[in-house]
């Protein structure tokens, strides 16, 4: 997992604090998700 800067983790910390949702851009940077999501339905081509 990458590190994260200490601004990165102040603003979390503010996040939080303030009962907030943190936004996607920490998801990635907090969380290694390597999965891939496809929208599928049927008559889509590729």
């Amino acid at each position: 997992m990458p590190r994260l800067t200490d601004q990165e983790q102040q603003e979390i910390i503010r996040y939080i604090e303030a009962d907030k949702l943190l936004p996607d851009k920490f998801r990635f940077l907090l969380f290694e998700d390597k999965r891939e999501v496809e929208l599928v339905w049927y008559g889509k081509s590729s």
